[in-house]
């Protein structure tokens, strides 16, 4: 009699990882799942004093809405939007934003 070898799978069966990504496939959570890490690297993208003054970040459709507390410096991150659009972008690693709207 010979035993299963533990190492070899049968050709129905999936990994964690594989059933995990054919799960946010057919739910189409990819996009959510690229907004979530975006938000939650925003310090590490534009630095702590930026994330200080931050009191709101959200989607809304392709535009991203930061309020920002200080005026001056939202004029100044309103001046390099286009490098920021495109950091986050970057990150994200596909073309997820198209605006970034500082209020």
């Amino acid at each position: 009699m010979k035993l299963p070898n533990p190492n070899q799978r049968k050709a129905d069966v999936q990994s964690i990882g594989e059933s995990l990504q054919d799960l946010i496939r057919v739910y189409r959570l990819q996009g959510k799942l690229t907004q979530t890490r975006v938000l939650a690297e925003w310090p590490e993208l534009m630095g702590r004093p930026v994330a200080l003054k931050t009191t709101e970040l959200y989607f809304q459709g392709r535009k991203l809405f930061v309020r920002i507390t200080s005026a001056p410096l939202r004029h100044q991150l309103f001046m390099g939007r286009t490098e920021i659009l495109t950091r986050i972008n970057e990150t994200a690693g596909d073309s997820i934003i198209d605006e970034v709207v500082f209020l």
